[in-house]
This record gives structure tokens, sequence and C-alpha cells, in this order.
């Protein structure tokens, strides 16, 4: 059994589900359950909805409702031919969203737009995406059956930001899912959508699609989970930037999950966690070039990638993240003396605000962090054991390798490359998978675009040249 997860840019439209059911097709003596994500840009308009209600725009609420509904009867009509299958899947749209009227009604005359009520409208862009896949998928003879993600993804009752339950989730998984795929069907689910004990609805959160996919794959003990993007797997730098950039064919969980966590969009590192605990193999594939070959996420280390073997270079890949904030704070204080730096994290935790990276002497301590409205609380409450000074128009380079620790000499590499750029800050993460630089925020981009030419473009042309 496999699991393959479609983002909504893979099901925008009639072509784009065309094409993700040929997809569903190509897989099926690998027993796919398949978890899809709103359509388009359909969990934008159903937050507009809510934005609209709590201003009390009732009207416009409606109307946006109305539109989008209309936008999933359409595609429904172009893509299925007149029969029994579109008018229930019909049928199943105008259920959906005469439900979601109703909510309207109920939060308008209540003037308030409560944590439950927002997961409960924005869960019918994934169930109505769902209902429309399998609905099209048995159109050309692919046996799908949507299903309904409250009865599978078992949640506490944290509305918005909804917690998954490992356990409760694979009882129901084996109660609800293991007979669908028992029969030869193919299951759909929409990603993003839970409920608690009650069957109250809940949502997971940012990347929730995603770690849809990830708990059914640990649920399911899939051999593999599949997300299929519109890029062609992770690449060694934003080709924005980059135009040369390349999809990497192997990383770790490690790499993953380093990536995701200092810029890289492509996955949100608690979404491949599930997976990660598994140990399911995951595949990051391009549903606009299912050929493609994609990038895969193992467990273990990557083939081929022992510090001997010069065709697989120590970084992996680069990645970045622009407006960042750097903090300094001295205080002679420090010098031996207990407690002091447990003094200074207290403040950022009280304050709510979390350090990206660090780097300590005997009388100093520079972090980074995101952009904050906390900042000048912060400022006012560290000045008073110590000074700050702080820069809040910095980004942050991160070079992103397991064989980082291995290579003897990459490091002078990587700082030639930066010549002539001021580099206010190094770190190396603690799991030596990481090695981060802060510069100014203008120099961002020519520091990631020099760092590939040296780590990237220069090895490839010095390997053909060998040939």
């Amino acid at each position: 059994m496999i699991i393959m997860k479609f983002g909504g840019s893979s099901v925008k439209d009639a072509a784009a589900l065309e094409r993700v059911a040929g997809i569903i097709r190509s897989r099926r003596d690998d027993a796919p359950v398949v978890v899809v994500s709103a359509i388009g840009d359909s969990t934008d308009r159903l937050t507009q909805i809510l934005d609209l209600l709590e201003r009390g725009r009732k009207a416009q609420a409606r109307a946006t409702a109305k539109s989008l509904s209309a936008n999933y009867d359409s595609i429904a009509r172009k893509i299925i031919p007149r029969g029994e299958i579109l008018s229930e899947l019909r049928g199943t749209i105008q259920s959906h969203f005469a439900r979601m009227d109703e909510l309207i009604e109920g939060m308008a005359c209540l003037g308030e737009v409560s944590p439950r009520s927002r997961d409960a409208v924005l869960s019918v862009g994934e169930i109505a995406s769902s209902s429309m896949l399998a609905a099209y998928c048995r159109s050309v003879d692919i046996p799908a059956e949507a299903i309904d993600p409250t009865k599978l993804i078992l949640t506490d009752a944290r509305y918005t930001e909804a917690t998954p339950d490992p356990a409760g989730t694979k009882s129901r998984c084996e109660q609800f899912l293991s007979p669908v795929v028992a029969r030869m069907a193919i299951p759909v689910v929409g990603g993003f959508v839970g409920a608690d004990e009650r069957g109250v609805t809940t949502t997971l959160g940012r990347g929730g699609s995603d770690l849809t996919a990830s708990i059914l794959a640990g649920a399911m003990n899939a051999s593999a989970l599949e997300y299929w993007k519109d890029v062609d797997g992770i690449l060694n730098a934003d080709p924005r930037i980059v135009p040369k950039a390349k999809p990497v064919p192997c990383i770790t969980f490690r790499e993953a999950a380093e990536l995701a966590t200092l810029g890289a969009k492509i996955l949100h590192p608690a979404s491949i966690q599930p997976a990660i605990l598994a140990n399911v193999p995951v595949r990051i594939l391009n549903s606009n070039e299912p050929l493609s070959g994609g990038t895969t996420i193992t467990s273990a280390a990557v083939p081929g990638r022992d510090s001997d073997d010069r065709f697989y270079p120590a970084v992996s890949s680069i990645t970045f993240k622009r407006a960042q904030t750097m903090i300094n704070i001295y205080s002679t204080r420090m010098l031996g003396t207990n407690g002091f730096l447990r003094r200074v994290f207290e403040v950022f935790d009280r304050l709510g605000i979390s350090v990206d990276h660090i780097a300590t002497s005997e009388v100093n301590v520079t972090v980074t962090v995101g952009r904050t409205d906390a900042l000048e609380a912060l400022r006012l409450e560290l000045g008073e054991i110590a000074t700050v000074s702080v820069d809040d128009n910095v980004g942050v380079v991160s070079l992103v390798g397991e064989k980082l620790p291995a290579t003897p000499g990459v490091a002078s590499r990587i700082f030639s490359a930066l010549t002539g750029i001021n580099v206010s800050l190094i770190t190396y993460g603690g799991s030596g998978v990481n090695l981060s630089v802060v510069v100014g925020n203008d120099n961002v981009d020519t520091a990631v675009r020099r760092l590939h030419k040296e780590l990237f473009e220069t090895s490839e042309d010095e390997d053909h040249d060998d040939v």
C-alpha cells in the first residue's frame, strides 16, 4: 500500500484533475490511498468568507460562498459526462455548501466566528475536493470512494490547530479505511481535517493536508508516501534566485527536516514526522511531470553519500530566510556567573519569542528571530540586565548536508564564496547537518547564488571535464 497526496495546485482545475486521475491509475497495482487538498484557491476563499463575517458583512460572505460553490459545480460539469455520477456529485457539493450557508447564518446572528465554526467552514474545501476527485475517477473506470476524514483522523479539541491521536487514528483506519482497500477500491480522503472524540470537526493547522498523508502512512504501515506537488522534488536552491537549481535525488529525513525548519517551503517539518517515526520512505514528485525522478527522503543514510564519494556533494541544498532580526546581548555580568543565560531566555519564553540561531561567548549572546511584535518589550526587559542591540534587516542563509562534518575543506569553499559579503553571525547546528550565516537582507540573493555556483555548478563542470 502507498499513500499519495496531491496538493491544491495539482487539482486546481479540470485539466489538473484529469492528470491526477492518470497518475492514480498508473499506481493501481500499489494499492493507493489518496489524500487531497482543497481545489486551487478554495482555502483562501473560505478564509475570506470568515474574514467578511468578522467584519459583519454577511451578504458578501454568502456571495463568496455561492461563487465558490458555482466554481466546484462548473469543474464537475467539465470533467464528468452527464449521468448518475455527475448528478450524485452535484448533489454532494450542494449539500456541503448548504451546510456552509447555515453556518454563515449562525455566525452572522451571533456576531462571532468561533474557532470551532472556523474549522467547520474551512473543512469544506478538502471534503468537497475529495468528493470531486473520487467521482471523476469513477467516471473513467477507476474504482474510487470518497472517505470522510472526520471518521479517520482523531484529534484533540484544540480547534484550528488540532493535534492528531496516532493510536486512535490507527484504530479508525482499521475500521473505515482497510475494508475499502481490501475490496480493491481506492480511498480518496480530504486532508487537513479531523474530528475530536465528540465527532466535532477540527483542522490540523499549517501543513495539515501533508500531515494527514503522513499520519495515514504510519497508521496503515504504508510502503511509501508520495507527495505530488508542482515542483520536481526538493531543489538544491530556490530556482527564482538560481535558474540552474536542480532536484536533489535523495536526502535523509534529518536533512529534509532541517531544510523545512530553515526556510524551504516544500514541506512543513512536522508534516513528515509520523512517516519518519514509522520508517516510511517519502517521495516528492511533480504532478505536471509524473515521469521526473523527484526526491526520495529516507531515514537511513543515502547510498553513495559516504565521505569518499565526490559525486555526492557535502551540501545537499541551500535555503534561506529573509527579513529576520539579530539581537546582540552583551553583559560583563556573564563572567563566572551562574544563571545569567537562564534569565535571558526566560524573557524570550515569557514573551513567546522563538529563537532560531544562537552563538555565545564569555560576555555575549547573539540570536536570530523571525519578525515579532514583541521586539520592543524584549529590548526593554533585557535592557535591565544587559546592553542590547538589534538589527532588524538581516537574512539567514543555510547550507544543509549530512556530509558537512566529514568533508575537509568545505568551510573554506563556503567562506571563499562569500568574499566581500559581510557575515554578522555563523552557527553550526549541533546535529552537524546545517551551517548558517547571517548577512544583510539585501545580500541574501547574492550569497545564495555565489554559494550555489561554488558548491554545485563548479563541481559539475569539474566532473564533466574528467569524463
